[in-house]
């Protein structure tokens, strides 16, 4: 029980930091080069401070709290994963990521007002602007919420907890992190996959790899075409995608450590 208090005492620490830091440093940046806060015409600027301070708290309270020795508690050690199981789970986060978005808009929700928000940005910035992006998003911010979340927190969890629970529960958290509902829906079903893949490989470092990869398609999809339109298309990209993904979880289950 100590582990699991203790956890979440961090998570709430990380929670408030998190949050506290995005708004000062987006409304100091914003004030200072405008003179009010406008997200809409400086989207690219509060995503280009917003994303480092909330990455690079996580990196530190993950690198704080989990004491010594780092790599092994932080499982930042080497997988021992084929490239080729990498490349699955690769395959599975990509297919996920698309299936969920297909499915909250054939149910008429929509991507929520922070995903939606990062397409009208990611969709009017320069060359250089989507490249900058890229390393904040696609880079920055896996490596801090992995190193948090599947490296901290889950392994934790796991001092008290099966794989299961504690997978869910780090999920859940990762979601509540991202601030709205549907955009934590998404990156809560997104972390259930990340657990299980960190699970798999005794390693947090595949994890960053998928995540890594998923962020940036999705900054590269956001400028070059936007979400998917239309019932039909969704709904032919929902089915494919889904099989894509179960292809990918037998392959992680056909493979999964024999101890856990």
């Amino acid at each position: 029980m100590r582990a699991i208090w203790g956890t979440l005492l961090v998570y709430g620490i990380a929670f408030v930091s998190v949050f506290g830091l995005q708004l000062v440093a987006v409304t100091a940046l914003l004030t200072w080069r405008t003179g009010a806060v406008d997200l809409d015409r400086d989207g690219l600027s509060a995503l280009l401070v917003a994303v480092p301070a909330s990455s690079l708290t996580l990196i530190a309270i993950a690198l704080v709290a989990a004491g010594r020795p780092r790599s092994r508690r932080l499982r930042l050690v080497p997988s021992g994963v084929p490239a080729r199981e990498i490349l699955v789970m690769v395959a599975g986060i990509l297919a996920l990521s698309q299936a969920l978005e297909s499915l909250v808009l054939l149910l008429g929700v929509g991507t929520g007002p922070a995903l939606e928000w990062m397409t009208r940005t990611m969709g009017s910035t320069t060359p250089l602007g989507l490249a900058l992006a890229i390393v904040v998003v696609g880079l920055l911010a896996p490596v801090g919420e992995e190193l948090f979340f599947r490296g901290y927190m889950l392994t934790r969890l796991r001092q008290a907890w099966s794989p299961g629970p504690a997978i869910l529960v780090t999920a859940i958290a990762f979601g509540i992190i991202h601030g709205e509902w549907v955009h934590g829906l998404l990156a809560a079903g997104i972390g259930v996959y990340l657990g299980l893949v960190t699970e798999r490989a005794g390693s947090v470092v595949p994890a960053m790899i998928c995540h890594a990869v998923n962020n940036t398609a999705s900054v590269l999809l956001s400028a070059w075409l936007g979400s998917p339109h239309g019932r039909a298309l969704n709904a032919a990209l929902l089915v494919a995608t889904g099989l894509v993904v179960v292809w990918a979880l037998v392959r992680l289950r056909r493979a999964w450590p024999v101890a856990a």
